[in-house]
């Protein structure tokens, strides 16, 4: 199953956590989940005020699924679930949720590292720092 979408609200990764726990199955031995938030100092501008996302590509849900996708067929996986902030954010709050699950961890840890890698290329959104 892959869920992957963009929103411009703040997301409950607690809460999209255990929803993703209820879809599970017996055939899961892992679940890997990485909550990326806003840190200091900033790539660009060390001491910024706000982070903006902004989308690049008017398709951006369906960019996600896609990353989705290919990791989920790369490393067999069970569950995908894609969730990434847009719009104009402060430090510390949420900006990726990306958790999936599968028989095995290495399996888990390599697809989840490979979606945020892939993410965090800024092919279809940009982060841009705000002095």
């Amino acid at each position: 199953m892959i869920t992957a979408y963009a929103t411009e609200q703040p997301f409950d990764h607690l809460e999209l956590y255990r929803a993703f726990l209820e879809r599970e199955t017996d055939s899961t031995g892992t679940v890997v989940l990485h909550h990326g938030r806003v840190k200091r100092p900033g790539k660009k501008v060390p001491e910024f005020s706000t982070v903006e996302l902004k989308p690049l590509v008017s398709d951006v849900d369906y960019r996600l699924a896609a990353i989705a996708r290919s990791a989920e067929e790369q490393f067999e996986l069970n569950q995908v679930l894609i969730v990434h902030r847009l719009g104009t954010i402060g430090a510390c709050d949420s900006v990726l949720l990306a958790i999936v699950s599968g028989k095995t961890r290495d399996r888990c840890f390599a697809a989840c590292s490979r979606i945020v890698d892939e993410i965090k290329r800024e092919e279809f959104i940009e982060l841009i720092e705000h002095p």
